[in-house]
Order: structure tokens, then C-alpha cells, then sequence
């Protein structure tokens, strides 16, 4: 499974690894291609006679197809094929897909997993969510990859202004008290890791536009952590998320919550972050 729209999708690339895949024993029974093609049901892998899918393809594409796939009794590995693969790197470490598929021949076997994630109103992130008024730099993101200069300097002005405006409040967080511009929610094994950007300062702020135009928020100033099971939002209308880097409408007060998925996904790291192992591939 690819998406053309991702970082590193090219078809020389995507030849590769199935030639790799294949040198291996394996056969290909099926190709997708996201969002173009949609992601198949348990259903459609069994009757394939699928057992392991392979995602190359960046953290949004990765989020629907896991979401799609939870309860599958096969195997799903992450390549890297986007733009920041915070999952890829979490499972597997910072190396190549070449890398990864050498160590599905290693032995013992990779070993499926179960990862958590965060989620509100039926939305899930398994590599963090975004909130609050700094999730508007996302248009200038996009703007930026598609090399539209004029839609990105619109993008940045309506984003500076909105992230100039009145902040984020969380209920049930003592530990966060003010008003934030950005809050970091990444899943963990027993709570969610937040990061809370308070950047009221023009310097501060495009610090902050600056770390999310290239997509890593958390390296932004003036920022306080704290961790929770649980949290609601404190806005009366319904704001802006990013799941996974994905734009998302949550609702007034939205609670936010963790969940894990089925032990579903190749880890082939010693000890990747953030997941708890469950079972070999074979079993």
C-alpha cells in the first residue's frame, strides 16, 4: 500500500521493495494505492489470501489504514515513505526501509505489537495530535509542499493572526493552567504525553510557526510537559485538530482519551518507544 502524495513514493523505490519482498518467498497478492484506491477490509486481505500488508506512506496514511485494519488477524509494516514517519522511527528506529526489510529475515522474527493511541470525537493519533490555534500553520504547510507561494503567504497570515488570538484552555489539566497556543498529545503505554506551547511574544511565535511548518512542534520555546489519561478541551465551539498531521473538527468540551489497537504491527527495533509488545509474527 503507497500514497503517491507522500515524501518517498517514487515507482523505482516502490520496485524495490518488491522485488526485495519477493526474494524473500513472499508473493504479492494486491496493490493500493491511497487515497485514490480505497484501503481494503480484514474481509478483502483474508479472502486475498494476504498476511502481511506493507505501508509505504507517510503518518496520515499510515493513521487510516491502521484504523482500518485494527482487529486483523495479519501483520501491517510501516515503511518510511513520508515526511516526518515519527512511526516508522518509533517501531523500527531512524534507518532505511532497505534496513527494515533486511530484519524480516532475521531470527528470531520481528514481533507484533499493540499501540496505543490518543483519541476524541472517533479520532484516533498513534503519533501525536495537535491543538489549539497553531493547528491553522497546517494550511501553510501544505501551501508550502505544493509550491504555492501566494496561497502560503495567505496561509501564514491568517495563521499568525489566529495564533495571536485567544489560546487554548484544558479542563482537569492543574498542571497546564493558562490559555496555550499549541498542545503536543502523544500516546504512551500508560498515559499521554502533553506539551503545551505558550508563545505570547512575536519572537516566541515564530519560533513556533517555524517548528510547524517543518512539523515538529515539540521543538518550539516556552513550553510546559505534563502527562494524563484523560483531559476535555475547555472551548465553547467546535476547533481545529491535527491527527497525525491530519486536519480534524473536534466538537465543544471533547474529551480526550487513549485506547490501544490489536497486536497488529511490525516492530523490528530492540526496544521501540511508546508500544508494548505482544506477539511474534508466526504466532
Amino acid at each position: 500500500m503507497t500514497n503517491a502524495g507522500s515524501g518517498s513514493t517514487a515507482a523505482d523505490g516502490i520496485a524495490q521493495i518488491e522485488t526485495r519482498l519477493a526474494a524473500q518467498g513472499r508473493t504479492l497478492v494486491g496493490r493500493t494505492g491511497f487515497p485514490d484506491q480505497a484501503i481494503p477490509s480484514p474481509m478483502d486481505l483474508n479472502t486475498a489470501g494476504a498476511t502481511l500488508v506493507v505501508l509505504l506512506a507517510g503518518d496520515g496514511t499510515v493513521n487510516a489504514v491502521l484504523t482500518a485494519l485494527d482487529g486483523w488477524a495479519g501483520s501491517v509494516l510501516i515503511l518510511p515513505g513520508g515526511t516526518m514517519n515519527l512511526l516508522a522511527k518509533q517501531l523500527h528506529g531512524d534507518v532505511s526501509a532497505e534496513t527494515i526489510l533486511e530484519r524480516l529475515e532475521q531470527r528470531p522474527p520481528p514481533r507484533r505489537i499493540a499501540l496505543p493511541y490518543v483519541t476524541g470525537d472517533g479520532h484516533r493519533a498513534y503519533a501525536g495530535l495537535i491543538l489549539g490555534p497553531a493547528t491553522r500553520w497546517v494550511h501553510a504547510r501544505e501551501a508550502a509542499r505544493a509550491g504555492r507561494p501566494r496561497q502560503l503567504l495567505r496561509a501564514i497570515g491568517q495563521a499568525w493572526r489566529r495564533t495571536f488570538g485567544r489560546g487554548l484552555r484544558l479542563q482537569d489539566m492543574p498542571e497546564l493552567p493558562r490559555a496555550y497556543q499549541a498542545v503536543f498529545v502523544q500516546p504512551g503505554e500508560a498515559v499521554m504525553a502533553l506539551t503545551a506551547v505558550d508563545a505570547r511574544h512575536w519572537r516566541r511565535m515564530m519560533e513556533l510557526g517555524w517548528a510547524a511548518m517543518r512539523g515538529n512542534w515539540a521543538e518550539a520555546k516556552g513550553v510546559t510537559r505534563a502527562t494524563a489519561s484523560s483531559f476535555r478541551l475547555a472551548s465553547r465551539k467546535a476547533g481545529l485538530a491535527l491527527f497525525d498531521g491530519e486536519p480534524r473538527m473536534l466538537g465543544t468540551r471533547c474529551t480526550i482519551t487513549t485506547g490501544r489497537t490489536c497486536a497488529l504491527v511490525l516492530a523490528t527495533d530492540q526496544a521501540p518507544s511508546s508500544v508494548v509488545r505482544s506477539s511474534s509474527e508466526g504466532s
